[in-house]
């Protein structure tokens, strides 16, 4: 097993890749990258029994990013055996060149697929700011997270909840119309990606079929996401599992019908800006000065024709 080291020992990563999992002031950034990860670390640990010991035992942290969160387990990587993932070829080559050893990073499919770990073989799982974003294929790697942690391990995730609801969503919390709300699909993950907000119900209908939610821990500040520490069940799951609505479940429908109303917001919203946009440029004076040229290229174009 590698030497752990300080968590001091490793510089910051550039602004883009630290910017990527957590949005900060370029000016601030090294101190705001290091607080956080240390912070999520705290939190990690916090949520651990209080009888845990990271000796022996084997650590995926499931979205890595260039290492801002495996960066504070620096020291106990000395005792135990941390892996990190990424589907970002940018931030892997970071965190290698900096972490690995004494941890170990390695890049992943966007797609769910299956990761270079035997059944069972993982003790701790840990998602930071994956399943807020994942709107696609977040069944297939639960399934596959199920698959390697072994039993009586930890799951433990973060998702955007009631105290993300008015600055995200823009209107106030009510959870029984939120199961799995997805807003701002389309949007770049160099912008932060898709948007993903559940409620606790929903975590303990549809997770629950393959893992125990033990605990909740709602976020109270904005900038700040859910906690769940989830234990596996001994069940074969599979994406299929995971995606069947709750039978007799009024709230799933409620919130599907809830989603909808959110996207075609979030859809009139883009063509205000757009028009606005439009308006922008057909009101300027090169608009209005390159008129008779593009009514000429017209006219070229309908005799070519």
């Amino acid at each position: 097993m590698a030497e752990g080291r300080p968590p001091q020992s490793v510089p910051v990563p550039p602004f883009e890749l630290a910017n990527r999992v957590m949005a900060i002031d370029r000016e601030a950034a090294d101190q705001t990258y290091r607080a956080q990860g240390e912070g999520v670390r705290d939190q990690i640990v916090s949520l651990l029994p209080a009888d845990w010991s990271f000796e022996g035992k084997r650590v995926l942290d499931f979205g890595c990013g260039a290492g801002r969160v495996l960066s504070g387990f620096l020291e106990e990587a000395g005792r135990a055996e941390f892996h990190g993932c990424d589907p970002d070829a940018r931030s892997v080559a970071w965190a290698r060149k900096h972490l690995d050893p004494p941890v170990h990073v390695f890049e992943n499919t966007a797609a769910p697929s299956r990761l270079p770990f035997e059944d069972g073989s993982l003790d701790l799982i840990y998602a930071v700011s994956v399943f807020s974003h994942l709107a696609d294929g977040w069944s297939g790697w639960l399934a596959e997270l199920h698959r390697c942690l072994a039993p009586g391990g930890f799951l433990l995730a973060t998702f955007l909840g009631a105290a993300s609801s008015e600055t995200i969503a823009g209107e106030p919390w009510d959870a029984n119309r939120v199961g799995m709300n997805v807003l701002f699909p389309d949007q770049p993950w160099d912008e932060g990606g898709p948007m993903v907000f559940v409620s606790e119900w929903w975590l303990r209908a549809r997770w629950g079929r393959a893992f125990e939610l033990e605990r909740y821990l709602p976020a109270t500040d904005p900038s700040h996401q859910d906690w769940g520490v989830f234990r596996p069940r001994p069940v074969e799951a599979s994406a299929a599992l995971f995606e069947q609505p709750e039978p007799g479940e009024i709230r799933e429908v409620n919130a599907l019908r809830h989603n909808l109303e959110q996207l075609r917001h979030e859809g009139r919203e883009r063509e205000r800006e757009l028009r606005r946009a439009l308006e922008g440029v057909t009101g300027s004076a090169s608009w209005r000065v390159t008129r008779p040229l593009r009514l000429l290229k017209r006219r070229l174009r309908g005799r070519s024709s």
